[in-house]
């Protein structure tokens, strides 16, 4: 057990390897990991709990808000500013329920609320370039951008996707796992880093789905099962990955994310990450006229209102061709271009705008109606 009033550091080594570790899944832990032990213990760790003010934790949040990013020495994002504070007021929240602390300083501090992060779509005319090229050549990383673009899965998602999961007599994938390379950390946490590939369950239950697939995917799985046979000898069994790499195992989603990006720079295409193959989906699901609730299904989202938020805003090419068919009801107006618009001749200098001129105008347009 704890001392009576421990440091800052003692009860988040203690809180982590008690209440984190045991429950949290292995990405969720390396979240916390990583903002106490860059951030929050080499400023506060030795302060005691008995004098972790809301004062000393506002200054905090300050110098982190100006020099806080950890390659330049420059100002930290909004987002992960609050990522921090979350992460100390949950681990504070904590404290005060085991008898630590007397009250929590977290929740009186004031930080700047970072906006809603803007989801990136690829445009139409760079989704067809990209298409061009995956369809020229379907290799073994081009088949995981094209899982992704057509299914709307996340990464861990695609790379994680089994034959087990996949149902060829209905044309279905059943969304069960994921797979994410995660920073694992030994108990006494000072030891050496590693890295290593770890499956769990997929983000929520609503997460847990399943997905009729498009032919373009249905066929592309019937594929990757005979090329399966081809490199490896054997047909793929139940635990096989229809997604897999040279040698027939696991598609490492970093090295996928990494080819998608190198794919976009061959190709002279904006960047974006592979996420964006998934908020492309959905907004073309959308524009098709795919009802919110279906798409939200579609994605595995909790609840629709997150996909309402995302998805509905229409993008400008969109706008831009909703506001090209809108046109006067009357033939008295024949497009002439804006420059010779009827009634309104461009080359005459405008007059400054009066009291009288206003009246003037409202006057000639009653005349004209009447």
């Amino acid at each position: 057990m704890l001392q009576k009033n421990p440091t800052l550091k003692e009860w988040a080594e203690f809180w982590l390897s008690t209440y984190v570790r045991p429950a949290a899944k292995p990405s969720g832990y390396e979240h916390y990991h990583d903002n106490l032990y860059k951030h929050i213990l080499p400023k506060l760790g030795s302060v005691r709990l008995s004098k972790l003010t809301t004062p000393r934790v506002q200054m905090f949040l300050n110098e982190e808000a100006e020099h806080g990013n950890l390659r330049d020495g420059g100002p930290l994002s909004a987002k992960s500013l609050k990522n921090m504070r979350v992460v100390l007021d949950v681990c504070c929240k904590r404290a005060v329920a085991d008898g630590y602390m007397a009250a929590n300083p977290v929740p009186a501090t004031v930080y700047q609320h970072c906006s809603s992060p803007k989801v990136e779509v690829m445009s139409d005319s760079d989704q067809k370039i990209l298409e061009e090229w995956l369809f020229q050549d379907v290799s073994l990383l081009n088949a995981g951008i094209i899982m992704g673009l057509y299914s709307g899965m996340r990464l861990g998602e695609v790379c994680a996707a089994r034959w087990r999961h996949y149902d060829a007599q209905r044309g279905c994938l059943h969304v069960e796992e994921t797979v994410r390379r995660i920073t694992r950390f030994e108990k006494n946490e000072t030891s050496k880093k590693r890295t290593e590939l770890v499956f769990s369950s997929v983000k929520s239950d609503s997460s847990k789905r399943t997905l009729y697939l498009p032919d373009v995917l249905n066929d592309l799985a019937a594929m990757q099962y005979e090329r399966f046979r081809e490199i490896t000898g054997r047909f793929p069994g139940p635990d096989d990955f229809i997604i897999f790499n040279s040698q027939g195992g696991l598609m490492d989603p970093d090295n996928l994310s990494h080819y998608f990006g190198d794919v976009l720079d061959g190709l002279g295409l904006p960047h974006v990450k592979y996420h964006a193959l998934r908020h492309t989906f959905a907004t073309r699901a959308v524009e098709k006229g795919v009802d919110i609730a279906t798409v939200s299904g579609l994605l595995g989202h909790a609840d629709v209102t997150t996909t309402t938020h995302y998805y509905v805003h229409p993008r400008e090419e969109a706008m831009r061709r909703a506001m090209s068919s809108i046109s006067p009801v009357t033939t008295a107006y024949a497009p002439r271009g804006h420059r010779n618009f009827p009634g309104f001749p461009q080359t005459e200098p405008q007059e400054a705008e009066t009291p009288q001129r206003i009246c003037r105008r409202r006057k000639h347009i009653q005349e004209v109606v009447s």
